[in-house]
């Protein structure tokens, strides 16, 4: 068994709306491409997630769908592509994970989400200790932009950046240590 399958899965989707939905069904970590065309500062964070986390693709079933995954598997190789019936996420002429229900991607994603749910991951940092980094806040930017650069983090809000250090699995005392230099 790889030790990825000790932590929880990151899962790719396309845009933001799809984002939202998979976040309602309890999944953790979501990284939304925001389309066909990825940005090279996201595409490297998704290729460091994958060295320690599996990928669960969660694209739409249609041909820019294909084309992420394409682009994807040219660099990363332990990943679950989700295959959604393309009938069922037709909605308003649109094709999508999107138009899909809720209890559609509950279903596709069920031993994913309950993958999540058992493990038995302890996160790298609490939330007390990311107060403690004092990246929180007006005059904070300086600080949080520090750990931006040095991780290659394609984000720069307060909140996507917390997550995107828990996505890596990046340990307390490492932030520390970039901070304090």
């Amino acid at each position: 068994m790889s030790d990825k399958e000790n932590y929880r899965y990151a899962y790719i989707c396309e845009g933001i709306t799809d984002e939202d939905k998979l976040k309602k069904i309890g999944c953790f970590f979501v990284i939304p491409t925001g389309g066909t065309f990825i940005r090279k500062e996201l595409y490297d964070f998704i290729i460091a997630v994958s060295k320690v986390r599996r990928l669960i693709l969660v694209l739409d079933p249609d041909g820019p769908g294909n084309k992420i995954e394409e682009n994807l598997k040219k660099h990363i190789d332990d990943y679950i592509r989700i295959n959604f019936n393309k009938k069922e996420c037709i909605k308003h002429n649109k094709v999508g994970v999107a138009q899909a229900s809720i209890t559609t991607i509950k279903e596709e994603l069920r031993p994913c989400i309950e993958h999540d749910i058992y493990c038995d991951e302890l996160f790298s940092f609490d939330e007390e200790d990311y107060l403690d980094f004092d990246l929180v806040g007006g005059g904070k930017k300086v600080r949080r932009n520090k750990i931006i650069e040095h991780f290659s983090l394609p984000y720069t809000s307060n909140k996507k950046v917390e997550e995107c250090l828990l996505m890596l699995r990046i340990k307390k005392e490492e932030i520390e240590r970039i901070l304090n230099d």
